[in-house]
């Protein structure tokens, strides 16, 4: 027959080893469901960075001391901040409740920083990720569209070649190509190795462009898409090949302060083109990565080169857009500087002429702004 002691002895077992148990449990529903993705730091963080401290600290002196002055903000709701852990929905953005349900918001965590008139949910930038046929089989260019294409401007004649090479010019996604310039390609093939036809043609001409302003470029025509198959690994890991790239070219030139990866939109034609002085243009837009840690500043460059674009070329850029690395890659190689920049250029419809035309613009601009930051002597 159990003693007392026995039974509460058994008693304490069960229930230490039942909460053992539960504990376990709740650990693993924790990090295994949606919930996991939640509780995330960069999650949190994401959420407190729109919170303001200056209303949190008002309104906790006025807590404490009604004679403190109120914060004429709307205060700081610890409810709204745990609903928002909780669910991953902000009451004060409604593509937080729909962008998982509907495919087409599936972009929705980007965040519009500048942009121009007309610009909305509706025609955020996103790229098209090609099927691992396309990777292998790129299409072909159009020899006769190529040829027919008007011829851009002559440059001027060059300058002294600068000192040292201070910009770096690249592209992750090296294949993104333009339908007009493809053969039997639809909206979703725009895929070439061919850089007649793809980015890494904007990167050569951009790269001559600067170059005859007298800056130093470093152009590098490494073939991500390439490395990938040769390493068996898919698209999404193409920012781990470029982010090797970026940073073997920045620890051998300590000059590259100046960095900007090419790529193209996948939106469609009405979205990606502008008309300026009854001349059509390819559009341009800057996308900054927020889980850079130091982005302000890459942002601001990117905001800095937008506005002297507007005001020259008004139409030609789409903006400034933030993303996290919810939705990509969320740093794009940014870390590497504070003047670091995704651009994109034009869509998958634009035309040689249009894509052309924008990067004669934005040469131009980044050149004023590159010699206004710079003292010409320390070339």
């Amino acid at each position: 027959m159990q003693t007392s002691k026995t039974r509460t002895l058994i008693q304490y077992l069960n229930t230490t080893i039942l909460g053992i148990i539960l504990m376990f449990i709740l650990i693993a529903g924790i990090t295994t469901s949606i919930f996991s993705f939640k509780l995330t730091s960069d999650n949190v963080a994401s959420i407190l960075k729109s919170v303001n401290t200056t209303e949190i600290y008002t309104e906790i002196f006025h807590s404490e001391n009604h004679l403190f002055p109120k914060s004429d903000g709307k205060g700081l709701s610890l409810g709204n901040i745990l609903f928002q852990i909780a669910t991953n929905i902000r009451l004060d953005d409604t593509r937080t409740l729909l962008g998982r349900e509907l495919p087409a918001l599936t972009f929705f965590h980007t965040e519009i920083v500048v942009a121009e008139e007309g610009t909305s949910l509706a025609n955020l930038p996103f790229e098209s990720t090609p099927s691992e046929e396309l990777m292998k089989n790129p299409k072909e260019v159009d020899e006769e569209k190529v040829e027919k294409e008007e011829k851009p401007s002559e440059n001027k004649a060059p300058v002294t070649e600068p000192k040292n090479k201070t910009v770096l010019v690249y592209n992750t996604h090296n294949l993104e190509a333009y339908l007009p310039l493809l053969k039997n390609a639809n909206e979703n093939e725009a895929v070439s190795s061919d850089e007649r036809a793809n980015v890494v043609g904007l990167s050569n001409k951009l790269s001559n462009l600067l170059q005859d302003e007298g800056i130093g470029v470093q152009l590098d025509k490494t073939n991500i898409n390439q490395k990938l198959l040769d390493r068996g690994w898919n698209y999404f890991s193409s920012y781990t090949v470029s982010k090797e790239v970026v940073e073997t070219a920045v620890s051998e030139n300590k000059h590259l302060n100046y960095l900007i990866d090419i790529h193209r939109d996948s939106a469609r034609k009405k979205t990606t083109t502008a008309t300026i002085e009854g001349k059509s243009y390819a559009k341009l837009l800057f996308i900054i990565g927020d889980a850079n840690k130091g982005y302000e500043k890459n942002q601001e460059f990117a905001k800095k080169l937008h506005a002297e674009l507007d005001k020259k070329y008004p139409g030609i850029s789409r903006g400034v857009f933030l993303k996290g690395k919810e939705e990509g890659n969320g740093v794009y190689n940014q870390n590497f500087s504070d003047r670091a920049i995704l651009l994109e250029v034009g869509g998958v419809d634009n035309t040689q002429v249009e894509l052309n035309r924008s990067m004669e613009a934005f040469a131009d601009i980044f050149s004023k702004v590159y010699w206004e930051e710079n003292d010409a002597t320390q070339q």
